[in-house]
Parts: C-alpha cells; sequence; structure tokens
C-alpha cells in the first residue's frame, strides 16, 4: 500500500518487489499550495501504473480525511463507502475485501484511469463521506 506523499511514490519501491503483487495507491497528488497538482489530465495512478508496470494497481482508501477513517469502521449506523478503481478484477476484489474488513463499503469506480480521477483531488468523490447507498446512487446516475 502505497501511503507516502505522491511526490515520493516514483523510485521508492523496486518494481522487483511489487512485480505480481496488488499495489494500493492511497496516495493524493497535491500542487505546493495544497491544491490538485495538474498532471495534464492523467490520473495519479496512471503514472503509479507507468512506474510500477508489473504490479496490479487498484486506485483505494484515498478519498477520507484521516479523522473520518480513524473512527468511521466502528460507527453505528450505514457503513461509509470506500471506492477501488483498478484494470484487475481479482486486485479489487482482494482490496474490497480489506475495505470490507476495516467496516466500510466497498463501490467500485470502474477501471484505473476514469475510476482513479473520480477519486483523486479535485475530483467528485473526493473527500466526499458517502454511505454505500449514496455512493451506488452517485455511481450508477
Amino acid at each position: 500500500m502505497l501511503m507516502v506523499p505522491f511526490e515520493r511514490v516514483r523510485g521508492l519501491l523496486p518494481p522487483y518487489a511489487v512485480q505480481d503483487k496488488v499495489l494500493v495507491d492511497a496516495t493524493n497528488a497535491f500542487g505546493g499550495t495544497g491544491t490538485p497538482a495538474d498532471l495534464g489530465g492523467r490520473g495519479s495512478s496512471d503514472l503509479v501504473a507507468e512506474w510500477y508496470p508489473d504490479a496490479q494497481i487498484v486506485k483505494s482508501l484515498n478519498t477520507m480525511h484521516f479523522e473520518t477513517l480513524a473512527v468511521a469502521g466502528t460507527a453505528p449506523g450505514e457503513r461509509l463507502a470506500h471506492f477501488t478503481a483498478g484494470d484487475d478484477v481479482k486486485a479489487k476484489e482482494i482490496v474490497a475485501g480489506i475495505i470490507t474488513d476495516l467496516g466500510f463499503a466497498p463501490v467500485d469506480t470502474g477501471p484505473l484511469h476514469s475510476g482513479g480521477i473520480l477519486q483523486q483531488p479535485g475530483g467528485p468523490l473526493f473527500n466526499r463521506p458517502l454511505t454505500e447507498a449514496q455512493a451506488l446512487a452517485w455511481i450508477s446516475h
């Protein structure tokens, strides 16, 4: 799982270390002013996939503020959604299981490029806590 500042991701791991592994990209690309970084229309996870081409990248666990993340998985009431985006179905299933084990509802936003863009800073799902029902309704619109 990548949970470091985005600018440190490239070269952080030797590519062989994640070869044929599921790599969860929980990073967020911000510019120097705390605004979303300009990636030229590309998703941050698209770049991670370029840097680690032999890993199965799943964008997830990046949209929720850390204070919400710390308590929401065990809070009473409807589960909040955590999103997954990726091109490998099995990898997304593995991450969905982790999300469920953490007490959240996994919601698939689609392929890595389009689904990842929905989740990254500036995207419509970033830092927007939604229940499972709300997230599924949003995805289906």
